[in-house]
């Protein structure tokens, strides 16, 4: 059986002989499954090379992304480490302030404590998490706090406001405060205040924040002026030559209320002044931070 084949005839140009080429079938399968393999091998090759130019761009891109995420990571373990050392700073002043407050319960060492896991964290894996839950709570505890502080130096800034805390007008002591003889009659007696001599018309000063109860003419006391400061305590101004406020006036510590006199049961011109502390007379001394 002979050979199939096929004939190709070449046609060089318009007056040329053709050349005429046999071929046989199984050579042209051949070739044209060396064109095929060529092809498939060729598109598989390339389709591998895009493939992996494009894989490598997502690498590189990748690889970006993740140097971005490093020094973020890294940028916020400053910040996280920052806000931590700042915490710490806070907390420490907190403590002293505590302490000048009469705060000294406000340290937590005593306090007892109570934890758990977060479920997100076994999900996330954030290594952070649990460091933000901590200086969150710190944070608001340290709120608590300071509104407990600002209280109490409320309290406390009150309380100082109302304390007769500085001599009411210059001068010279010349009559302490407790056992004396009379002036008058040389008797023994008692002195309830102290008796600061100054010049006639010199202004008398309120020592603390308060509200005037009594200004008017009173026995032996002459011109007298009654402050009530609060807190339980009082003063009492003597022997005025005359009044710069009236009763039921609120008055600032270092107010002029009065002017220095004779009036009443003096012997010349000087300040008659007392300290009461829920009605018991003390020493003035005692609470006056400046000097006469």
């Amino acid at each position: 059986m002979s050979k199939r084949s096929s004939t190709i005839i070449f046609v060089p140009h318009a007056r040329a002989k053709f050349r005429k080429l046999r071929v046989s079938h199984r050579l042209l399968y051949a070739i044209a499954s060396l064109i095929a393999a060529s092809f498939c091998l060729s598109s598989y090759f390339s389709i591998q090379y895009f493939s992996n130019l494009s894989r490598g761009q997502e690498l590189e891109q990748l690889r970006t992304e993740n140097q971005d995420l490093q020094a973020a990571n890294e940028e916020f373990s400053k910040s996280v480490e920052a806000l931590r050392g700042q915490l710490r700073t806070v907390e420490e002043r907190t403590r002293k302030l505590a302490i000048v407050a009469g705060l000294n319960q406000i340290d937590d060492a005593d306090q007892g404590g109570v934890g758990g896991l977060r479920t997100e964290n076994l999900e996330t894996g954030n290594p952070y998490s649990d460091e933000i839950d901590k200086m969150s709570f710190r944070s608001r505890r340290l709120d608590s706090e300071v509104n407990l502080l600002e209280s109490r130096f409320s309290d406390r800034y009150s309380l100082l406001s109302s304390t007769p805390s500085i001599a009411p007008v210059r001068g010279i002591l010349t009559d302490g405060y407790g056992g004396r003889s009379d002036p008058f009659t040389g008797e023994p007696g008692r002195h309830f205040g102290v008796d600061i001599s100054s010049s006639a018309g010199h202004a008398v000063r309120a020592p603390a924040d308060g509200i005037i109860v009594k200004s008017k003419w009173e026995g032996g006391y002459g011109n007298v002026i009654y402050l009530s400061h609060g807190y339980g305590f009082s003063t009492r101004f003597g022997h005025l030559s005359k009044f710069a406020v009236r009763p039921g006036q609120k008055v600032k510590r270092g107010d002029i209320i009065g002017y220095v006199g004779s009036t009443g049961r003096s012997t010349g011109p000087h300040l008659h002044y007392e300290v009461r502390v829920n009605g018991k007379p003390v020493n003035p001394l005692e609470y006056v931070l400046d000097v006469f």
